[in-house]
């Protein structure tokens, strides 16, 4: 995607539709919130001449991924509420079952998972048998 402002919307509608053929609909927010800080987090603090967006359904997991040229890894600073950015990191980690970044020869990748317990994997409560 090219590095401009609007290409978050694009990013946005691309995991929701996503989330949406898989039967995810109850994702899709946390989803586009995620990929929307990702996205913009990439656009002030990563420089690239494109971004590339993935979304990833493995194991019942959904899976996240902003790629862009920079080498440099994104940072958790602390919260200053007299300023008006800073917090993108901290919203990842709130809503991400899981998060991370890793880099790679043509720059890095930040990745999120979305929370949640695969269906093969549904625990079911155990019967009260306190009567």
């Amino acid at each position: 995607m090219p590095p401009f402002l609007s290409s978050a919307g694009v990013a946005r509608d691309f995991v929701a539709s996503r989330l949406r053929l898989w039967g995810r609909s109850h994702q899709v927010d946390d989803g586009v919130q995620l990929i929307s800080e990702m996205f913009n987090n990439a656009l002030v603090h990563a420089p690239s001449p494109d971004y590339v967006v993935a979304v990833d359904w493995n194991a019942g997991r959904i899976r996240l991924e902003m790629w862009d040229s920079s080498p440099h890894r994104p940072t958790v600073l602390p919260i200053d509420v007299e300023e008006e950015h800073g917090r993108g990191m901290h919203l990842i980690a709130a809503l991400a079952e899981i998060w991370g970044s890793r880099v790679a020869a043509s720059g890095k990748c930040v990745w999120a998972v979305l929370p949640g317990t695969p269906e093969n994997k549904v625990r079911r409560a155990a019967p009260d048998r306190s009567r």
